[in-house]
């Protein structure tokens, strides 16, 4: 299980590393990284969603999980609510969800 980072990150450095992550976006209000994936159907849908958790327990970085049923869509907010930002731990778990695709 993976330690934390939990040094918060400039808008700047945000900026930077979305260049790198496919998808992602910053919510600057909700100081939240986002990303929304869309299925073809549920079945797929609830086996990325086991994907995600194994990440999160290999990260221990557990994020907010939306599920919209009738969208087929799947939203991943990212922040770290102890900080109120976005920190390199919640950068990290962008790039190791991207990777996991």
């Amino acid at each position: 299980m993976n330690t934390e980072d939990k040094t918060r990150v400039t808008d700047e450095e945000i900026g930077q590393a979305l260049s790198d992550l496919e998808g992602w976006e910053y919510l600057q209000e909700e100081r939240a990284l986002q990303r929304v994936w869309t299925f073809e159907k549920f079945v797929p849908t609830m086996a990325f969603v086991r994907k995600l958790i194994d990440v999160m327990d290999t990260q221990n970085h557990h994020s907010d999980i939306y599920l919209d049923s009738r969208a087929k869509t799947l939203t991943v907010r990212v922040t770290t609510h102890t900080e109120n930002a976005v920190t390199r731990a919640d950068l990290d778990f962008a790039k190791v969800v991207s990777a996991a695709e």
